[in-house]
Parts: structure tokens; C-alpha cells; sequence
């Protein structure tokens, strides 16, 4: 068929489509307030950012009967809150680019209007932040992950309560499509096939989830109902239906409003305009939950740093506002930063079929958009690019830590690979046979690599020291775990070595990738407000105390993935909403003027 011809009966499809989504979608956008900045309403918490740490956030605080205004810089997303973006064959119902899993590889094809553009690396402004964005992948925490480096308070039995309420609202998914089944998965097979003739174990990653060496598993996702919901569609819905709630989007906080310690409320832009919202007096809290970039940008335009940051601000657009340098507040802001380091492995095997998400955008395959639109079913309700397998791997450091390597198959060629780029847009998806695999290795927990976040005069955060591959041990923790790999594989009868190719050392391949952004970002960034007990103005390494509270500050917190004192095994998400759970029952239990 041609492909106007398909356009046309997918978008006929789509108008005739009784949507599978809530039936409550009209009156939740009536229910939406504006920005409004001349409003003399006083908040009792003011929450800044919308991803999955503001929205939990902003739920339970709300729930305990308070007064809770959440603020999202960037558009809505999700069709649920009046997001419109979105290709020509999702016209005519609710859904946006955000809802339909088979849809996330956008994101790398077109940004406009939805990456922040304050800063050097990708990170999603726009309502739900990096959980409308990313591919939903979703586990539950190894113990591990708390016991290795969160302070007394945050290790694993304290959270447990917090991960058991998260996983209790959104359980996650194995099979994302509703009619149960699994699409296109020649290339999970091929991968499992060689870890468990290496001697891998097969594991459900969240029932089993501290089985976490020489393990693997199927994708979990935080999909249902076949759309991406996740906690848009929960933790949002249950705050957004109380009448104590409001959340504005397309409202920048530029700094928190203060005196000395105590803040009245935040510097807000919306719509052109700027003005000042404010808490309740007296016991009034603002939360900053921004993400690893966006909360020290806050707290360095508000004073809050050290002192080389802080004059880049006094030196920008924001000098003549800039609270008094008398009244700064020294902290390490921007210190500690980390990401997972990302490390690409590519292999190829005749058995594996790549399906083409970029060309589903703008022209899906005819069934595959039918199928979607009628059942929420089919491939199009899998992430992009088809993931799986999922596996990990410990590896004992001879400094005695142990380093915890989290792998991440999917249907793809390597960045640094000519296989990898968005495929041209063609009128036919053929399956592309000796199609390759991208398998991607991250070091998180145990790793002691640090970077460094700054500001600029241009008020552009900047990683300005790269957070990969500056200790030995990291590094050889991530060549060992290539050679286990390697190991694993060596028996798959047809199977090409890509990169690293078959003569190259492990070793060798390694360094031959370059320990910056461009070649290793995940994405995953943590740590640029640090949390713990010894307080940064005397000479200690934290932001915030163990109850999140910027210290220098009366009713100042930051909670987000910023605060990770180091990082985790795998995609954050999941322990981000807990870290939200955990932090607002330590919130909501201190003092009224604390």
C-alpha cells in the first residue's frame, strides 16, 4: 500500500478509536488551574519539578492534608494533561508521543520543545520530566544500592517501606502489550541463549532482585494498559483529584525567595511574566526536585554554593537580584557528580530482526498502527528499540569494593557504530536480517568516580570535570566485565563481534573509548547535592541533611536523584519515587517551624 494510502487508514482508524485511556481525561484538564502570578495564595509546600521525585512528592504531601502547588518549567507531556504533540496518526484521540512506548526513541530524532536547553547534557523539561521521556525501564533496588552508600537512615531496611509503596502503585510489567504476548524477541533469545550456556541464571528482576550476579532477565517496565502512565498516570492522577493540589506548567522557578534561612516562597517566569509565589508563613516548605542539573541551578542562583559558582551568577543577567553576598550560604553544590558509566558492546547475528521505531513516528506500519490504536497491542506498545535482555555482574575490586555492572541488550547499533543513527523514513519495515545489537554495559554501585557540575556566566550548567573512569578500579572493574561477557558469548554458533572486535583485547577496547559525555553518557545523572551527615559549610562533603534539608536553611529541601551520595545498579527511576516516598514521611514528621 502506499504510504499516503496508510496514513489515511490509520488516521481513520484513530478516529473512530474508543480510547483505552481514563474516562476522567476531560475533567481532569477542566480541573487544571493556571499559572497565575498575581495571586496573593500562599502555598503550604511548593514543589519544584515534575519528574518522578516532585510528583511522588507532591502526592503524599498533599494526602496529609496539605496545601501543594507543584511547578513544571517545561509543556504537558502525556494526552491525560493536555500534551499535543504528537505524529498525524495519533490524531483524533488522546494520546501523544509521550503515551505510546514504541514512540520514546523520538527523543533522539527531535528534542524541540522538550529537552531543557539551560544545559550541556539532555534532560527532559517537560511534565513528568525524565519519566515522559525515557524508555520506562523499571526495577526494584538490590539492597546493595542503599547499603553501599546511603547515611544511616536511607540504608536498605529503612526504604524498604518506601520501595514496597512505589512497587505498590506501580507494579510494573514484563509483557507492556495487553494481549500478553511479546514482539519480535530473536534477539533475547540469541543473547540468553550464550548467557546460559556461559552458566548465567535466569531471574525475575523484581521478585529476585538481589540475585543480581551472572543473572539475567526479561525488561520490566512502569507501562500499562499498553500507554506509559507510570507515575503520570498515578501518583499525578490521585494528588491532581484533591482540591488542596494545583500544578502549573510552563512555570521556571529562577531562584528560592529568602532571608538568611528562611525561605517565602520562589522567583517564578510563566508566560512572560515574572513574579513571586509564597509559602505559608512560618511554616511554609519549598522542595526543589529539579533533577541532578536544574536543583544546583536553583540553589546557585539563591546564594547557595561555593563561592567560584556564585560569582559566575553575580556576574550574569542575575547580578543586579542576587541576593547579598553577606547572606551566601558556602556549600558543594555541584560537587560529586556521577553518572552511569556506559560502555557499548555490539554484536550481530542472522537470527536477530531490527524493527524500525524511527520510521513508526511519522509512517508506522499499517497493522502495527491498528493494532496499537484498537488493542494498545503489538510491538508499538514495547519500548524502542526492543529491549532485552536485561543481566548484571558483580566484580570484586582489589581495593575491596565490589563494583556492580548492569548490562541492557536492545535491537540497535552502538553510537559509536555506523549502524546506529535514525533510519531514513521508507514506505516499507522489512526485518533487517545479521541485524546488529547494542549491548551496553553500566557501572554503578561500588564505583568511586566523581566529575563536577558548574555554572556559567550564561547561566548554562556545564559538567566541567567528567565523572568517568578516573579510579583504576572502576576501570577494571568495566574490562572484567567485558571479558565475562566475551566469556559468556564465545559458544553462540553465528554470532559477529562488532566492537570490540574478535582479535582486540578487552583491555584495549576500553581505552580506546574516550571517558567523556559524548562517548559514555547514560543519562543517569546523580549527586550534584549530595546527601549526608557531615556538613559542607565545615569542611564536609554534603548539601543536605539525612531529612534532605539544605543545611543553612530553615525550610529548604532538595529531593531527587541530585542527593545519591553514590550511584545505583541500574536505571534510577524506581528508586528516585522512593527516595520521594522515604523523604516526604521524614518531611511531614519534623517540626512545623524545622
Amino acid at each position: 500500500m502506499h504510504i499516503v494510502q496508510r496514513w489515511a487508514v490509520a488516521a481513520s482508524a484513530a478516529a473512530s478509536l474508543t480510547s483505552a485511556a481514563p474516562s476522567s481525561y476531560e475533567h481532569i484538564l477542566q480541573s487544571r488551574a493556571a499559572c497565575n502570578l498575581n495571586s496573593r495564595d500562599t502555598w503550604d509546600y511548593i514543589v519544584v519539578g515534575s519528574g518522578p521525585a516532585g510528583m511522588p512528592l507532591a502526592d503524599r504531601l498533599s494526602e496529609a492534608g496539605h496545601k501543594v502547588l507543584l511547578l513544571e518549567k517545561g509543556p504537558p507531556s502525556s494526552g491525560r494533561w493536555g500534551g499535543t504533540m504528537k505524529p498525524s496518526w495519533l490524531q483524533g484521540t488522546n494520546l501523544t508521543r509521550f503515551d505510546v512506548p514504541g514512540l520514546c526513541n523520538q527523543i533522539w530524532a527531535d528534542r524541540n520543545g522538550i529537552a531543557c536547553t539551560d544545559y550541556d547534557q539532555l534532560a527532559g523539561c517537560v511534565l513528568g520530566g525524565g519519566a515522559a521521556i525515557n524508555s520506562g525501564l523499571y526495577w526494584k533496588p538490590p539492597a546493595a544500592d542503599w547499603d553501599t552508600s546511603f547515611p544511616t537512615g536511607w540504608k536498605a531496611a529503612d526504604i524498604k517501606p518506601a520501595v514496597d509503596r512505589v512497587f505498590e502503585r506501580i507494579p510494573g510489567t514484563t509483557t507492556p502489550s495487553v494481549d500478553g504476548k511479546l514482539y519480535q524477541q530473536q534477539g533475547f533469545d540469541v543473547v540468553t541463549g550464550g548467557l546460559k550456556q556461559g552458566g548465567w541464571t535466569s531471574i525475575d528482576a523484581n521478585t529476585e532482585n538481589d540475585k543480581r550476579n551472572k543473572t539475567y532477565g526479561r525488561t520490566t517496565y512502569f507501562f500499562s494498559g499498553g500507554e506509559r502512565n507510570g507515575p503520570l498516570g498515578t501518583y499525578l492522577v490521585t494528588a491532581n483529584a484533591r482540591s488542596n493540589f494545583q500544578f502549573w506548567t510552563g512555570a521556571g522557578v529562577k531562584r528560592v525567595v529568602r532571608n538568611g534561612a528562611r525561605i517565602t516562597g520562589v522567583e517564578v517566569e510563566c508566560g512572560g511574566q515574572t513574579g513571586t509565589v509564597s509559602v505559608t508563613a512560618n511554616t511554609g516548605r519549598v522542595i526543589l526536585s529539579a533533577g541532578a542539573f536544574g536543583s544546583p541551578k536553583i540553589l546557585w542562583r539563591s546564594g547557595i554554593g561555593l563561592t567560584p559558582e556564585l560569582n559566575a551568577v553575580k556576574s550574569s543577567s542575575d547580578g543586579s537580584s542576587m541576593i547579598a553576598q553577606a547572606q551566601w550560604i558556602n556549600l558543594p553544590v555541584g560537587e560529586n557528580l556521577y553518572d552511569h558509566v556506559g560502555t557499548d558492546i555490539e554484536i550481530a547475528h542472522s537470527n536477530v530482526v531490527k524493527y524500525d521505531f524511527y520510521a513508526a513516528y511519522n509512517r508506522p506500519v499499517q497493522s502495527d498502527a491498528t493494532q496499537y490504536l484498537n488493542s494498545r497491542s503489538g510491538i508499538l506498545a514495547q519500548s524502542a528499540p526492543n529491549f532485552g535482555p536485561m543481566f548484571w555482574d558483580i566484580i570484586p575490586g582489589s581495593d575491596g569494593i565490589n563494583r556492580h555492572l548492569h548490562w541492557q541488550a536492545r535491537v540497535e547499533g552502538s553510537r559509536a557504530s555506523k549502524f546506529f543513527s535514525p533510519s531514513p523514513l521508507v514506505s516499507d519495515h522489512q526485518p533487517n536480517i545479521s541485524a546488529s545489537m547494542t549491548l551496553t554495559q553500566y557501572l554503578g554501585t561500588g564505583s568511586v568516580s566523581r566529575g563536577k557540575l558548574t555554572i556559567n556566566n550564561q547561566l548554562r550548567t556545564t559538567v566541567s570535570m567528567s565523572p568517568y573512569l578516573n579510579n583504576a578500579q572502576d576501570k577494571a572493574a568495566v574490562v572484567q566485565g567485558v571479558e565475562n561477557l566475551r566469556n559468556a558469548l564465545k559458544n553462540v554458533n553465528g554470532l559477529q563481534w562488532v566492537r570490540p572486535t574478535a582479535s582486540q583485547s578487552s583491555a584495549a577496547f576500553v581505552d580506546s573509548i574516550p571517558a567523556n559525555p559524548g562517548s559514555r553518557n547514560s543519562n543517569h545523572w546523580i549527586g550534584t547535592v549530595k546527601m549526608g551527615a557531615d556538613d559542607g559549610r565545615a569542611g564536609g562533603t554534603a548539601v543536605v541533611d539525612t531529612n534532605t534539608k539544605v543545611y543553612g536553611t530553615d525550610n529548604l529541601f532538595v529531593v531527587d536523584a541530585s542527593i545519591f551520595p553514590g550511584h545505583i545498579t541500574s536505571n534510577p527511576t524506581a528508586p528516585i519515587m522512593a527516595v520521594a516516598e522515604h523523604a516526604a514521611a521524614k518531611i511531614l514528621a519534623l517540626p512545623a517551624a524545622a
